[in-house]
């Protein structure tokens, strides 16, 4: 399925199924096949799931000028209000879960939101030791430049999914270079203060053997804010959801049951 966003750019989304909603948003280069086991697992609980593909990604339109994350923010709140959707749940990984919170920050029409293993600022200061690896204001744009030499998972993802997911990137392939000023834009985003004050539930997930982030910074955040939860998953590299998608949909259980009342009001 495809909808036009108010700038002309055709989006492709899933839609399936009946009841409250949940949007499941991949990340930078992702596409929306990843979720594919949690699609399955929430259509059998009774939910209505929609995912996407960002443009530039998966079988969305290309463009010649991807360069903000705002932007990107904008289309999930236009899918939204284009399937006229009260209340989803918002679930987002890598940069998908930024853009959960960039939606935060400025719209409050969501249930809760969980976070799959991203930083809410992604770059290191002296006040700030949970950003991506090693950037900082110094450096980001080269890091954002170079794919990093690191093995994104622990043991690679699900063989229930992984031809799934590689059909897809060879039909679609997600051309990195024509995105580095979008993941420079990504780099500049702080929403800390957002999670520090937000009263919309936010539950934070984090990989121990995430190549990306320390997973302390879940702790840390926490300690702020009554409204926010954490967990801490091990086994696993930064694609949490696909690696260990059993684990995963326990606690993806939870979370959805334990905000169930939140979409009904």
């Amino acid at each position: 399925m495809k909808f036009k966003t108010t700038d002309n750019v055709e989006i492709d989304f899933l839609d399936q199924g009946q009841g409250y909603p949940i949007i499941l948003i991949p990340g930078f280069g992702g596409y929306k096949e990843i979720w594919s086991l949690q699609i399955d697992y929430l259509l059998k609980m009774g939910y209505r799931v929609i995912t996407y593909d960002h443009r530039n990604q998966g079988c969305s339109q290309r463009i010649e000028k991807n360069d903000s994350l705002a932007r990107l923010i904008l289309d999930l709140r236009e899918l939204i209000q284009y399937l006229q959707l009260k209340r989803p749940l918002l679930i987002g990984h890598s940069m998908g879960a930024s853009i959960c919170y960039g939606y935060l920050a400025k719209f409050n029409d969501v249930a809760a939101v969980m976070s799959v293993d991203q930083t809410p600022k992604m770059l290191n200061t002296q006040t700030w030791k949970f950003g991506f690896m090693n950037a900082n204001l110094q450096n980001y744009q080269q890091v954002a430049k170079e794919s990093p030499k690191v093995r994104e998972t622990a043991h690679g993802i699900d063989k229930r999914i992984a031809n799934i997911v590689l059909k897809q990137k060879n039909m679609h392939p997600f051309i990195r270079a024509q995105n580095i000023k979008l993941l420079e834009n990504h780099f500049q985003q702080d929403w800390l203060a957002t999670l520090k004050t937000t009263t919309v539930p936010v539950l934070l997930m984090a990989a121990i053997q995430s190549p990306y982030y320390n997973s302390d910074f879940v702790d840390v955040l926490t300690n702020t804010n009554p409204h926010l939860n954490s967990v801490k998953l091990g086994n696993c590299g930064h694609v949490i959801m696909a690696e260990i998608p059993d684990e995963f949909n326990q606690l993806l259980r939870h979370f959805v049951l334990m905000n169930r009342n939140r979409q009904r009001n």
